[in-house]
């Protein structure tokens, strides 16, 4: 247990936002759903959200999770579930904005968001909720592959530019055509509440990003790009976590192992020497699955003790 990242995990007083990200397959859902059962057990009341387009919070909890409402997980007081659809999102998102943009757009209203942002976009709306009125101490996001994740943080900018640009040009349109001004102001409250949840994901008190890796070649490269992207956007990362590491004393004398391990070593050391501004954590590579409740709790054992 690392005391360093306990700490900096923990709710101060205020909700506290612990975000999962990684390249595919390196075990963010293990880690997010992890997390969110340990905080639950504590006896903090803990949302998980999920907005990767898989059913893998569903799997890992035994029940359905869905988009629409936080659904309270079963066997885990104080823990609620939600999985966020991007194309279910997608529709609610582009019908209310559609509803605005025909406005100024006439005809073409229907298509003003029928582009690939529109996902992310809709993805980002629907979690800004949680980010605006939290009823939750801790609220843990296991996000989609690191590519979708910075693309879903990062529309949400250029979308301000982009809304502030339709609000200046609509409303003198809006003026000239006795349009109705109303909907403009529907923007305008768009575009403050992604600013406001930005400086919340921005803010290190608040918000930590925890990256999940392998120690391997194609993660590390990843790692240091998603570190690099989200830095563009004013976010810091704080945490990385190297999952699957071969410990010494599981070896015992197995040649496969024991070659694997030799190569883990070389990628530890650079994870640590590359990333030594960043709180490390490490897991070892287990015997079994971790796909029931038992096996969470062991694993939050691991990383945030009893």
């Amino acid at each position: 247990m690392d005391n360093k990242f306990v700490n900096i995990m923990s709710p101060n007083g205020s909700t506290k936002y612990l975000f999962f990200g990684g390249k595919g397959g390196v075990g963010k859902t293990t880690l997010a759903t992890t997390t969110a059962v340990w905080f639950a057990d504590q006896g903090y009341r803990t949302t998980i959200v999920s907005t990767d387009p898989t059913v893998s919070l569903s799997t890992m909890f035994g029940q359905e999770i869905g988009g629409e409402t936080r659904v309270p997980i079963r066997h885990v007081s104080n823990l609620c579930g939600l999985n966020i659809n991007p194309n279910d999102a997608k529709g609610v998102f582009q019908k209310r904005l559609n509803s605005v943009m025909g406005q100024m757009t006439g005809t073409f209203g229907g298509d003003i968001v029928s582009t690939p942002c529109a996902e992310e976009m809709a993805t980002f709306d629907q979690f800004v909720t949680f980010l605006e009125e939290p009823d939750s101490e801790v609220i843990v996001f296991d996000t989609a592959p690191t590519g979708k994740s910075l693309r879903e943080l990062a529309m949400p900018f250029d979308w301000a530019g982009f809304l502030q640009k339709q609000i200046q040009d609509g409303k003198e349109l809006a003026r000239l055509m006795n349009m109705d001004e109303d909907s403009f102001d529907k923007l305008e409250q768009d575009k403050l509440r992604y600013e406001n949840a930005l400086s919340v994901l921005r803010n290190r008190s608040t918000t930590v990003f925890n990256l999940v890796l392998l120690p391997e070649r194609l993660p590390i490269e990843e790692t240091y790009s998603a570190i690099t992207g989200l830095d563009r956007l004013g976010i810091s990362v704080q945490s990385l976590i190297t999952n699957q590491c071969i410990l010494p004393e599981v070896v015992e004398g197995n040649r496969f192992l024991a070659a694997r391990a030799e190569v883990q070593s070389r990628y530890l050391d650079e994870i640590g020497s590359r990333f030594k501004d960043l709180i490390q954590t490490r897991l070892p590579l287990l015997d079994h699955d971790v796909s029931d409740l038992a096996s969470l709790r062991q694993v939050g054992k691991i990383i945030y003790g009893e």
